[in-house]
């Protein structure tokens, strides 16, 4: 009993560690005026997300084994609004989707995008952690890109909102796909037991969502108009750097509605 109490409690000041460590590495990329430096952060605190979010799953499975409490389920909501928030909750949702332990449920107003985020707390905690920082690469990036954009005055109002939106959605899908490549490294790295142990996690993330809405229904998919390829590409590759531009300044980020 003795032994089985001190490898949980070694695993748990493991976690506790990698929980640090990803806060100082998502503050550095949020702050860093570099690119190199900012991705280097940024892919770092990725990779360290997921294999935290298996930590967890796997003090979660000792604990029920042992007859120990287990990580409570919860759930979060995200708010966007204005002008890009049918993309941004698009884009947000497949981020959060990636981590395959969170599940995400979507409700619209005349004026918001509303997602729900529900599973272990923990892994609650880190989707919300990366969305905050993400919102801001992604404020920093897209200004730095229409700044320089070529056509922006040849557009119309609409036409700009789109090319946008569309920027917005291939940074976002792209953080979402190196998640997801991460993700697949590291269970792989972590043993095939471990695939059983996020399975159950994700079991009871469903059983959750079961709990809270038994009347849940599939909705259609909310028609989108899409920008144009340029702008996807440009956002991907800002996405593919996920970099703060430490010269973009409040006054500029104020453009962004012009």
């Amino acid at each position: 009993m003795e032994t089985e109490r001190e490898t949980h409690q070694d695993a748990a000041r493991k976690s506790s560690r990698t929980l640090k460590l990803i806060t100082k590495l998502l503050a550095k990329a949020e702050s860093t005026p570099f690119p190199a430096e900012a991705l280097a952060f940024q892919e770092h605190a990725e990779r360290l997300m997921v294999r935290y979010g298996i930590e967890q799953a796997a003090i979660d499975a000792e604990a029920r084994s042992s007859g120990r409490p287990q990580e409570r389920m919860v759930e979060e909501r995200v708010e966007f609004t204005g002008q890009y928030r049918v993309g941004q909750a698009r884009g947000f949702t497949h981020i959060a989707l990636a981590f395959n332990n969170v599940r995400v449920l979507q409700a619209t107003t005349s004026s918001r995008k509303l997602l729900y985020l529900i599973g272990a707390e923990s892994d609650v905690t880190q989707v919300l952690r990366l969305f905050a920082s993400l919102r801001l690469q992604l404020e920093s990036a897209m200004a730095a890109w229409w700044l320089d954009y070529p056509y922006k005055d040849f557009l119309s109002t609409h036409e700009r909102t789109l090319e946008r939106r569309q920027f917005q959605l291939g940074f976002l899908s792209t953080v979402a796909g190196r998640i997801e490549a991460a993700y697949s490294s590291e269970v792989a790295a972590a043993g095939p037991g471990n695939e059983l142990v996020l399975a159950s996690r994700r079991d009871r993330a469903d059983a959750k969502v079961a709990e809270l809405y038994p009347q849940l229904r599939t909705a259609r998919s909310q028609a989108m108009s899409m920008g144009s390829r340029a702008a996807h590409s440009a956002g991907s590759l800002a996405g593919t750097m996920a970099t703060v531009n430490s010269q973009v300044d409040t006054s500029r980020r104020r453009s962004l509605g012009s």
